[in-house]
């Protein structure tokens, strides 16, 4: 493949698939423009006490596990966090498994919902999401450590976990998705880029071009800072009611 068509498959690529990927998180909200939004604003409690306590593993390991979506809890030695593992024998001797400021939101490929990720120290915990149908109670399954991977590894069952199942119920301080503004100003970014690019790539490679002539419309882009001034000073004196002479941008 030569380098134009791989420039042009790169552009594409970008303009078409990039704004659909667009993402706003929180530990509440995770906003995906393409498909929708999965809110667990109204899963988690927030009084501090996790809306799952002491939950025994599917296979016991002598633990037991607690966790609130959304917002941080406390429980023993456990301060603030997302999720903590205790002792089955001893309440007091707990681990974080990971703050509600560590969350990170990933979907894999292939995969239609997106997993949670916590982390602290070098435990790391992540929670895979199962939609449920309307009218579905809230489910905690706790799968403990995975040997393999050497993650500890919920499933939180909900139908906040469904795209739009609970949609609007974020009552945090941060924006249920990006702006169109904010979209656009993206999108016209990614657009300059691929502008610079490519017409530098084409003077480059196929007019054989070198230094600043590489640049695209160098000529342009050079001048632009003084046509920008003489706008400005012809405003200024159209308002001033001074006379001025103004060369047009040729």
């Amino acid at each position: 493949m030569t380098a134009q068509k791989t420039l042009v498959l790169f552009s594409y690529l970008l303009l078409v698939y990039l704004p659909n990927q667009l993402i706003s998180v929180d530990p509440c909200v995770f906003d995906l423009h393409a498909k929708g939004i999965i809110d667990l604003t109204g899963v988690g409690r927030v009084d501090g006490t996790p809306a799952w306590k002491n939950v025994k593993p599917v296979k016991d390991d002598q633990h037991l596990y607690s966790y609130n979506p959304c917002r941080p809890f406390t429980q023993s030695a456990c301060i603030n966090v997302a999720a903590c593992q205790t002792y089955a024998t001893d309440e007091k001797l707990a681990y974080s498994l990971g703050t509600q400021n560590s969350l990170q939101w990933t979907v894999a490929p292939g995969k239609d919902l997106p997993t949670l990720h916590y982390t602290t120290g070098e435990r790391t915990l992540v929670v895979s999401l199962h939609c449920l149908s309307a009218g579905g109670k809230n489910k905690l399954v706790v799968h403990g450590l995975n040997p393999t991977t050497k993650l500890y590894e919920m499933t939180l069952s909900s139908k906040c976990a469904c795209w739009d199942g609970c949609k609007g119920g974020h009552s945090g301080n941060s924006s249920n998705g990006l702006s169109g503004g904010t979209i656009f100003i993206i999108i016209l970014l990614v657009a300059a880029v691929i502008y610079f690019i490519a017409f530098i790539s084409f003077n480059k490679f196929k007019r054989q071009a070198s230094g600043m002539d590489i640049l695209p419309h160098r000529t342009f882009w050079v001048s632009l800072p003084g046509y920008s001034l003489g706008g400005v000073n012809f405003i200024v004196h159209k308002i001033t009611g001074k006379e001025t002479n103004y060369t047009p941008v040729p």
